[in-house]
């Protein structure tokens, strides 16, 4: 990919919109998404113990390692989730474009069907962005490109500050 090339101010918005839209939806008490490394790049909602950066981290490498599971065990396009069903809290991973992971932490009030519908429609309209942000820095005389992850990461920081 090349340098210096920044997430477009509208494509950031969208991003938030989706993030916003399923907390909302999935009556959730936090929704993150981080890239594959496990670095925050947006939060909405708040956990009442433990650090969002370290859970990003934590389901990262969970979400990786199940990527990979996949793979050896023949799946060739590995698109995977993980739930864990806790007795007071739930937490759902989503891999989105093999270079991001969603999560939903939710109380044990909400239904798991209700986090996986309205995660996996965040994740259908995540990808596409990913997409569209490829295609873009792909174009023939576009400026230098950037990893997807740290170009949203910036953005977002700009837009909306340190989480």
């Amino acid at each position: 990919m090349r340098a210096n090339f920044a997430l477009p101010v509208d494509m950031a918005d969208q991003i938030e919109q989706i993030l916003v839209s399923l907390h909302r939806m999935a009556e959730a008490e936090c929704v993150m998404l981080a890239d594959i490394s496990g670095q925050l790049i947006s939060v909405h909602g708040g956990l009442e113990e433990g650090d969002p950066a370290l859970v990003a981290a934590l389901a990262a490498g969970d979400v990786a390692a199940m990527v990979e599971l996949s793979r050896q065990i023949g799946e060739e396009s590995p698109s995977c989730s993980l739930l864990h069903e806790g007795k007071h809290k739930s937490i759902y991973m989503h891999n989105v474009a093999n270079g991001f992971v969603l999560l939903v932490v939710y109380g044990s009030g909400t239904l798991v069907g209700m986090v996986r519908l309205f995660a996996g429609r965040a994740v259908e309209k995540l990808e596409a962005l990913a997409v569209e942000f490829e295609e873009l820095v792909d174009q023939p005389g576009a400026p230098a490109s950037v990893d997807f992850g740290a170009a949203l990461a910036d953005e977002l920081e700009k837009a909306f500050g340190e989480f």
